[in-house]
């Protein structure tokens, strides 16, 4: 395999990854943008390509160059529209370098900036943006510099402790012409540095058929980029600065060298012989290639109403269970967002379904917040963290439609994603089943739902005019090829102790501890006063109807003992199921499963675990369920 194709072959793998939820949330780069926006329209494909990559983390906006107030409207009405308000945009204070806005001041006058329909840049300058992000996450963030290096060198000059505050710096050699006594001090400033050489970005360019696939998801993000690009009013938009981007991603894109380097006074870059190298230098790119990476990433941004999903098949035993909700008791009604109860058309077994009711969509960034839907919502409190393969399954019946959109919001990127269902059955229950890491934003973008990334309101919409009845709501971490396990007929409950307080949330004598669960947060044992042996005491937080066949699954980590007891319990009448879990393995994360003939009790609102004394436990994943047919 040659160097270049070995290259490509690794760009191809890394994107297969995203699509396919290999990149966590947790694995996101932060990085910090500096751009020169309405100057050419290479920053416009650029800051395309970093808001459409999941990989990146963009933790705020600075402008640079003559004018920087109108630049950063510029920023602050692009990032309105494709519905990214979070993004901070702060402007560089004066002098800058001459960089005078071209014809796309076009975008700067329109009604969104002017009429203050867009947020407004940050009070502080720039340089003070820059600090004080950089203090956020030290050592950890790369700054994408697309421009000229003004306000960088400022910050080196102001803050000098800013030089170990950076991860990188990513230039490129044909903007420091632009100020070179910026450019000096950014290069003698011993911020590890990767400047994309002249010779490697002048052939970097989309041809007229490249660019209409770029624009092809007709999404907001790549409606903004087209937009900047009709002003431009020309052919073969330059990709350097989109490259300095890619390279936040993925640094085998290019071919990388160390190098001793300096400025002369033409802004060109001289080598230094027999010094030591201050910078990586990128010295070759496969042009060709390069395109084809950026095309193929942009225009796979396809808006989920666009890519409809499928109902999938899943018929093991979940890995974890998230949220639990059959609308059969009022324990957790206030988690009702949107929607009312149905007594009368409801599924086999079911005591009470969720009947969708009129209201706006709850992304207020991307869709039309304004327009009506019939929905049902709910907010699963407090807000699980997900595991790798997340699933949703659920009981629908439909009229006066087939459609159903699916939506979840994430608390720790604050956004929704989105998947559509298409070509439901009407007016009868049916089951489903959606694969969330197929979700994405309403412009595609957003990445899949990530390990360890916590959620919140689960919504599902259909046209205002149609009727939507839910039931039986699941959000799980699917069991895997190995679970031989079959899906279990009914959840109960649900306890996965990661978030939430003890007492609040979690009701009970244990000890909630951090970091030493299976996953995250486990229930400790304590003493039981009465009888002086240890055990756990879960409240179920009310009473919850108990079928046959009923178990319980937990994972543990026990010390003293080699069986415990597992009981049902029904506060108010007294009544008392009990087995024994056995065979335990000790000190070692192990799962359990306990079965019960719950022929005597009907409703259970405690689940206890009574261990020998001096034994200790610690409990995860606890789940009491009915056993399928």
């Amino acid at each position: 395999m040659t160097g270049r194709h070995h290259i490509l072959s690794k760009a191809i793998v890394s994107f297969f990854l995203l699509l396919t939820g290999g990149t966590s949330a947790s694995d996101r780069q932060p990085i910090l943008i500096d751009t020169d926006i309405g100057t050419g329209i290479d920053d416009a494909f650029a800051l395309g390509l970093a808001f459409g990559s999941y990989e990146l983390d963009v933790r705020g906006i600075t402008t640079v160059g003559d004018d920087t107030h109108n630049r950063a409207m510029m920023m602050c009405r692009f990032l309105t529209v494709t519905g990214r308000r979070h993004t901070r945009v702060a402007a560089g204070a004066k002098p800058q370098s001459s960089r005078p806005i071209t014809d796309q001041q076009k975008y700067y006058y329109h009604p969104d900036p002017i009429f203050n329909r867009t947020t407004k840049p940050e009070k502080q300058s720039a340089v003070e943006f820059l600090f004080a992000r950089l203090k956020q996450q030290s050592g950890q963030v790369t700054v994408a510099a697309l421009g000229p290096l003004t306000n960088l060198a400022r910050l080196i000059e102001t803050h000098g402790d800013a030089t170990k505050l950076i991860r990188r710096i990513v230039l490129l050699e044909k903007n420091i012409s632009l100020d070179v006594v910026a450019a000096r001090k950014v290069l003698s400033s011993r911020v590890p540095l990767l400047v994309i050489s002249e010779a490697a970005s002048s052939n970097l360019q989309l041809d007229d058929a490249r660019v209409t696939r770029v624009f092809s998801p007709g999404t907001p993000l790549t409606r903004q980029v087209e937009t900047m690009y009709q002003m431009w009013d020309r052919h073969q938009p330059p990709l350097g600065e989109a490259f300095a981007v890619a390279l936040c991603i993925d640094e085998q894109l290019a071919r990388i060298e160390r190098q001793a380097i300096t400025v002369d006074d033409q802004g060109k870059l001289t080598k230094v012989a027999g010094s030591e190298s201050n910078a990586r230098v990128v010295t070759s790119v496969e042009p060709g290639e390069f395109a084809n990476w950026y095309v193929t990433r942009m225009s796979s941004l396809v808006a989920p109403k666009d890519a409809p999903s499928r109902v999938i098949q899943d018929n093991t035993m979940p890995h974890r269970v998230h949220v639990a909700e059959d609308f059969d008791n009022d324990i957790e009604r206030f988690w009702w967002m949107s929607g009312k109860p149905e007594t009368e058309l409801l599924p086999a077994g079911s005591k009470r379904a969720c009947r969708g009711v009129l209201t706006h969509d709850f992304d207020d960034l991307l869709m039309q917040s304004r327009q009506m839907y019939s929905a049902v919502i709910f907010n699963p409190v407090p807000g699980p963290p997900m595991g790798r393969n997340t699933r949703l399954r659920f009981r629908y019946w439909l009229k006066g439609t087939d459609t159903i959109r699916v939506q979840i919001y994430s608390l720790t990127n604050g956004y929704h994603r989105q998947l559509v269902v298409k070509g439901l059955p009407q007016e009868k229950w049916q089951l489903a089943t959606v694969d969330m890491t197929q979700a994405r934003r309403p412009d595609g973008t957003g990445g899949p739902l990530g390990e360890n990334e916590r959620i919140d309101d689960i919504q599902f919409y259909i046209d205002p005019n149609a009727q939507i009845l839910i039931d039986d709501v699941l959000l799980y971490d699917a069991g895997g090829k190995d679970q031989r396990q079959p899906f279990p007929r009914r959840i109960l409950f649900t306890g996965i102790f990661d978030t939430g307080k003890q007492g609040q949330h979690w009701p009970g004598d244990f000890v909630l501890v951090p970091d030493a669960g299976n996953f995250w947060r486990a229930v400790q044992s304590v003493e039981n006063p009465e009888t002086g042996k240890p055990w756990i005491r879960l409240g179920l937080r009310g009473l919850r109807r108990v079928g046959p066949k009923t178990a319980v699954s937990f994972r543990y980590q026990v010390k003293g003992a080699k069986a415990i007891q597992v009981q049902l319990l029904n506060s108010k009448s007294g009544e008392v199921q009990t087995a024994m879990a056995t065979e335990l393995e000790p000190n070692r994360w192990s799962g359990k499963t306990v079965e019960f003939a719950t022929t005597e009790l009907t409703a259970i609102d405690e689940l206890r675990f009574i261990l020998p004394k001096d034994a200790t436990l610690l409990l995860d994943d606890v789940l009491i369920f009915e056993r399928a047919e």
